[in-house]
């Protein structure tokens, strides 16, 4: 990361929220552990009061007031896909270093815009997948970049979980329906096998991706998608994603000299069934499975750790480097842009019956 993890300083952060949606629930721990939470944000002044005086989490106000704060650092921003850009954009406009959730909105061109302004203004842009920040994350990271087990030659990944009814499944939650989740289910699972892909591979690019196979629902929306991705050098990765299978979130990583395997890539419980984990603050992510090239398999562990906590942690401490005279960390924005990119692509695959999509550089 550019040397930019690690605990630097004391001095907190200030932070607003843009939002009292559920997931703010899950973040908002971490937020208090890592930063100073000024407030939260709504459209309804007093949804936000209401949200601020339950959680113990500052001042409500409304999203302009919010935006006008000289005391806030940076935006914890999880409006819904579709609307986040603008405020995204409104926020950098006034200064503020930018926290987003995933996954990204608007098309690659338009998210590139917005990481650029946030570099030309010396602001950090991280966005919310947590599991990059795990401690079992950085260790198995480091094996794949220091040449322990040769080159990445092929990739697969997924994460699927049963949609919990069939209102749920025809539109009646937001990742099943694209006026608030554009690319369904793809975006909203698929953010999470396609960036282990790209993280396992060192975040170079695929040459072309393709849509294998798409489920829509009633109300036009992705539930259920898988595809390909071909890299350079003759290597490959393939993703599925969705709420129309049992639940799995892994990712096994094919390399020379070796495998290595991960069960429990977002809610880090193994396989338990505990399901809470997406839901509430968690620590876990302790263990993976390391393979020889004869197939031996080794239970490697890992330190447990609260994914939340960590991201936060490390976007402080870019935030304080800045306050100290140093720069973005570039690393954050362009692992943003690289999963949307590809995602991207494979929603265009998907729209266009599964022809294959080549990507741009």
């Amino acid at each position: 990361m550019n040397g930019y993890s690690g605990t630097m300083s004391s001095d907190k952060v200030r932070v607003g929220i843009l939002s009292t949606a559920a997931i703010v629930g899950k973040v908002l721990p971490g937020l208090k552990h890592g930063m100073e939470v000024v407030g939260v944000a709504s459209r309804d002044r007093q949804k936000a009061q209401d949200f601020c005086k339950e959680h113990d989490c500052g001042v409500g106000m409304l999203y302009d007031e919010m935006l006008e704060r000289d005391d806030v650092d940076v935006l914890y921003i999880p409006l819904p896909t579709g609307l986040r850009n603008e405020r995204i954009a409104q926020a950098i406009s006034r200064g503020k270093h930018i926290y987003s959730e995933k996954p990204m909105g608007g098309t690659a061109a338009e998210l590139a815009e917005l990481t650029k302004l946030c570099e030309e203004k010396g602001l950090q842009w991280m966005d919310g997948t947590m599991w990059y920040h795990s401690i079992r994350t950085k260790e198995i990271e480091k094996k794949l970049r220091n040449g322990d087990l040769g080159q990445v030659l092929r990739v697969s990944a997924s994460f699927t979980f049963m949609a919990p009814d069939e209102a749920w499944l025809q539109g009646g939650n937001g990742r099943t329906d694209k006026s608030r989740e554009p690319m369904g289910c793809l975006g909203d699972q698929g953010w999470y096998p396609l960036s282990a892909i790209l993280w396992a591979f060192g975040w170079i690019m695929p040459e072309k991706v393709m849509c294998t196979h798409v489920t829509m629902n009633k109300v036009d929306t992705i539930v259920h998608c898988a595809g390909t991705l071909w890299f350079p050098g003759n290597r490959s990765a393939v993703f599925d994603c969705g709420c129309t299978a049992p639940h799995r979130s892994q990712y096994e990583i094919i390399c020379e000299k070796g495998t290595v395997r991960v069960d429990d890539l977002v809610g880090g419980q193994q396989r338990t069934g505990n399901f809470a984990a997406y839901e509430v603050p968690f620590v876990g992510s302790s263990e993976y499975v390391q393979g020889d090239v004869m197939g031996k398999d080794e239970v490697m562990r890992a330190e447990a750790c609260d994914h939340v906590n960590l991201l936060v942690d490390d976007l402080a401490n870019c935030i304080r480097a800045i306050k100290a005279g140093g720069k973005p960390d570039p690393d954050w924005p362009h692992r943003s842009l690289a999963v949307h990119k590809v995602m991207s692509a494979v929603f265009e695959s998907a729209q266009k019956g599964g022809a294959a999509v080549e990507i741009v550089s």
